[in-house]
């Protein structure tokens, strides 16, 4: 699914924004196919921000929607892919989507930041590691 590069800034903007997400309006696996959806067409993108967001996007709603739903038809994404139009796969992205991942990846930087205990003096180089 290709969608045009507007699009596509304007999910980048709405993942760099702190937007409010709204609440879904589909059932939750739904949801989760849809933002699928909308990542991978952001990860076309020609801006090498916006696609690597969307790489990142994919992996998590691809996830999300295998632990939602074990048994779910991946095949199914064509068919919906089909149904979503340029203006719903933004709107997700800014409304849901974006707002989704953009959470998830500050958590997951939050939880794998090292303690300030352990975190080298300001000026000092880091440890190497081997």
């Amino acid at each position: 699914m290709r969608l045009p590069a507007s699009i596509c800034v304007a999910a980048t903007l709405a993942l760099a924004a702190s937007a409010q997400a709204q609440p879904a309006t589909h059932a939750p696996a739904e949801s989760d196919a849809r933002c699928l959806l909308a990542m991978v067409a952001l990860s076309n993108s020609s801006d090498q921000n916006a696609a690597r967001m969307g790489q990142a996007g994919v992996v998590y709603f691809a996830g999300r929607l295998s632990i939602r739903d074990p048994n779910f038809n991946f095949a199914r994404l064509k068919s919906m892919a089909a149904t979503m139009t340029p203006q719903s796969a933004q709107a997700d992205l800014q409304q849901h989507c974006g707002p989704l991942l953009s959470t998830a990846i500050q958590n997951l930087q939050a939880a794998l930041a090292p303690p300030a205990s352990q975190a080298p003096p300001s000026g000092a180089p880091a440890a190497p590691h081997h």
